[in-house]
């Protein structure tokens, strides 16, 4: 395994970017190289959060600014629709974990009635799992992108899953699809 693993960030300055960063910031093998978004250019992260003062980031730039070569993964913590703009402009080799829900369902259609948006990065769909890692560690080698789910399939999924893979709750009443009663 590498020494670290080389990180751009797409969406840096938002919510969920600034969580990622602070969470990525204590990984022993994480190295942020790049963080991407479309205002603040040229700034210190601080000054969206203070918080990250001192942490030895990279100024904020454009994603079009990212020496790819130099990158091992991309985060996405994008709204709706343009991690899948992203997807098709940067090379294969680099894995993509995505923060937005692009790459969670598998039928392009069922995408476009839940989004209202047509996907803009369907061949890229084959080569994505959703999946908690914790739960999936290794399948989602085996892919490109690593599509998050949010924080309310999380949150039930996390002491859930355990719970069913040793049998230990009853599933029989539990409805499973909405359509099914």
């Amino acid at each position: 395994m590498k020494d670290s693993l080389k990180i751009a960030i797409a969406g840096a300055t938002g919510y969920v970017g600034l969580e990622l960063i602070k969470i990525l910031i204590k990984h022993p093998k994480a190295k942020i190289l790049y963080l991407c978004a479309r205002k603040y250019i040229g700034k210190s992260i601080t000054v969206c959060d203070k918080r990250l003062k001192d942490k030895n980031l990279p100024k904020i730039s454009k994603i079009n600014r990212v020496n790819w070569k130099k990158i091992d993964i991309l985060f996405t913590a994008l709204p709706n629709g343009e991690a899948q703009k992203i997807a098709n402009k940067i090379p294969k080799k680099i894995k993509i974990i995505d923060l937005s829900a692009d790459f969670r369902l598998s039928d392009p259609k069922e995408y476009e009635k839940w989004y209202g948006k047509k996907h803009a990065s369907k061949k890229f769909i084959k080569d994505s799992i959703y999946a908690i890692t914790e739960f999936s560690r290794n399948k989602v080698k085996n892919y490109r992108i690593i599509s998050c789910p949010g924080c309310y399939p999380t949150s039930v999924q996390i002491p859930l899953i355990p719970l069913l893979r040793k049998n230990a709750i009853n599933t029989e009443n539990i409805i499973i699809d909405s359509k099914s009663g």
